[in-house]
């Protein structure tokens, strides 16, 4: 007998006045303790069971065939709570939503509805059920969360507005949530998502979802950043839909998973707040808020001297770098940094040991940014502007420190001043910077900016740095000088050239970097940013 039968056959625990059903019928359905057995609208027979881990679908030995169960995506065995996205019961008809792996572990997500006539099942043993099945689903979650949309129709390749109707519309249709699309315009114009984010009521959501690479995370956090409650502003979690040519949030967020725009999807709508550091870059008078890197030399080269290659998405970054490599061209810098750590050894052992440390310790909920003034003083006056920086601007005197002509790992912390070539200066907050580049492979939640610094090289140094690039391998290289800072400022020799702040320019002139941890907030399903579990020189 199979498992629908078998439930049917059995005294419904708990509900002594269910009636008995006849299984063969399409309107059958009976609720026996935690089991709900019922025929669905398209006719598949199945038992679905709360269990300890998730959602357990069974089918019955008398379901439709294979090849139809296919055809409506029905799930075989646990669907995680995770993936249940809602259920309802409206005039004793069960609608139910959730996001599967169709075809096995670690396949694309997709999306299953499940609708059924329960009229003859107990109401309130139902009701029941249903609780406690979004209760599990949504544990810890706020349900119907409230997205602000934001898609460049032209950006990422042209694919934003289809990703978003056909993969993502759905699922926030399927879970309840309510959102508002906005469409996004150049810098200057009134719908760029700058300038929309600057006066956005942020009351009114839960979170913004920009579908993009990373142009528009960059845009609204600095416009963001840019308000006079910046530092309340930035706590409205920022759940990041990947749709561009670089997607380097999107990867550090979500792994193996960056191309299921429905896992995006599932992380905007029970995701969790984690923190963000946000480094300000001055320039004079002028700030520019970074969250991802800063790039000097050969890497801002390949990035922003690829612009008219964006069609080959991450390739134009390689085949930028081999141009860069062939040339073996270098720049001209006078680098004035503030050093934490120096050695690589005592960079990567403090890594592990951190990583061991998170391991054995569950994510833990982001806490609120702290405000400057006393909250318990009547006359206090809350202090929610960004943070002034520290070390002033790029016309501050700086301490000058030990001066350099040449890069070295021995380095006491503090002050120091570099007058050298380089072939490239790339500094950044979290390890991955594109899909097969992770750059800052030491990068983690300590408040500091991780500095990469390469003098002139060979040519086959500089091919060899390209190998194991995926897991952060040249980190090794005896080339790659690799440092943990609070700040640095860069002065280039030359009158022409680029800097890149997470992939946009900014005006070839001295430039400073200054980090303030943990202000800006994104979602995470996973509680923590993708690394290595282990670094080993």
């Amino acid at each position: 007998m199979g498992a629908l039968s078998s439930i049917f056959a059995r005294s419904p625990l708990g509900y002594d006045s269910l009636p008995q059903a006849d299984p063969g019928t399409a309107s059958s359905a009976i609720l026996s303790s935690k089991r709900l057995g019922l025929t669905s609208a398209t006719g598949e027979r199945l038992v679905l069971v709360l269990g300890s881990n998730g959602l357990k679908v069974e089918g019955d030995d008398q379901a439709p065939s294979k090849s139809r169960r296919a055809a409506n995506r029905t799930p075989s065995g646990a669907v995680p709570y995770l993936y249940v996205l809602s259920a309802s019961v409206t005039d004793g008809t069960l609608d139910l939503a959730a996001v599967h792996e169709r075809g096995g572990a670690g396949k694309p997500l997709v999306l299953w509805r499940l609708t059924a006539d329960v009229s003859a099942v107990d109401r309130d043993g139902l009701a029941g059920w249903v609780s406690e099945l979004l209760e599990r689903a949504y544990a810890g979650v706020k349900p119907h969360r409230r997205f602000l949309v934001l898609v460049n129709p032209h950006g990422g390749q042209g694919k934003a507005l289809r990703i978003w109707k056909e993969n993502i519309e759905p699922i926030f249709i399927a879970a309840g949530a309510h959102s508002l699309l906005q469409l996004t315009g150049p810098s200057g114009t009134p719908t760029n998502a700058t300038t929309l984010a600057k006066d956005l009521d942020l009351d009114l959501y839960d979170a913004l979802v920009p579908i993009s690479g990373d142009g528009i995370t960059s845009e609204l956090l600095n416009g963001l950043a840019s308000r006079s409650d910046a530092l309340l502003a930035l706590q409205t979690p920022i759940a990041p839909i990947p749709a561009g040519s670089g997607n380097a949030v999107s990867i550090n967020l979500f792994g193996d998973r960056i191309d299921d725009p429905v896992y995006a999807a599932l992380n905007a709508i029970k995701g969790k707040p984690i923190p963000l550091d946000i480094c300000t870059v001055k320039q004079g008078e002028r700030t520019t808020y970074s969250f991802l890197s800063q790039a000097f030399g050969l890497v801002a080269d390949l990035d922003l001297g690829t612009e008219w290659m964006r069609w080959m998405g991450d390739t134009r970054f390689i085949l930028g770098f081999l141009w860069g490599v062939l040339t073996r061209k270098t720049y001209m810098v006078d680098l004035s940094v503030k050093i934490v750590e120096s050695d690589k050894a005592a960079l990567v052992a403090d890594y592990n040991a951190a990583r061991a440390q998170i391991n054995a310790t569950p994510p833990s909920p982001t806490p609120s940014t702290p405000s400057p003034s006393n909250p318990t003083s009547p006359s206090a006056t809350l202090v929610t502007a960004f943070p002034t920086s520290r070390f002033g601007t790029t016309t501050s005197p700086l301490p000058v420190g030990p001066v350099h002509t040449a890069l070295s790992t021995a380095l006491e912390p503090g002050w120091h001043t570099f007058h050298l070539p380089l072939q490239l200066l790339y500094a950044g907050r979290l390890p991955w910077v594109a899909r097969d580049s992770m750059q800052f492979p030491l990068a983690r939640d300590d408040g500091l900016i991780d500095l990469v610094l390469v003098g002139p090289r060979s040519i086959a140094a500089s091919f060899k740095a390209l190998e194991g690039l995926e897991r952060g391998a040249a980190l090794s290289l005896p080339e790659t000088f690799y440092y943990k800072v609070e700040a640095y400022r860069c002065v280039p020799a030359a009158s022409k050239g680029y800097i890149s702040i997470d992939g946009e320019s900014i005006p070839h002139e001295a430039f400073q970097v200054e980090n303030h941890p943990r202000l800006a907030r994104v979602m995470s399903l996973s509680g923590r940013f993708h690394g290595l579990e282990r670094v080993d020189l």
